[in-house]
């Protein structure tokens, strides 16, 4: 599991410019308003499309850390 400050509900992914506007390319309008269309935000865009992949990518497990740890790693 990643680790992060209690008070803290954010975090920052940091991926290539180029996937990010390949990734903005699925955002849906929310409303229009008088200074143009606004989107949905990058944090409900991708809590949509991590619920479609949950949804048609059935997994057991556990939360990954991206830190090292000394986990023993199997190999076939």
């Amino acid at each position: 599991m990643a680790r992060r400050k209690i008070e803290n509900s954010h975090t920052t992914i940091s991926i290539l410019w180029k996937d990010k506007e390949d990734f903005r390319k699925h955002a849906k309008v929310v409303k229009k308003t008088r200074t143009g269309i606004m989107h949905e935000s990058d944090a409900v865009l991708f809590q949509r499309v991590l619920q479609f992949y949950n949804q048609h990518h059935h997994t057991t497990e556990p939360s990954k850390s991206t830190y090292p740890s000394q986990e023993i790693v199997q190999q076939d």
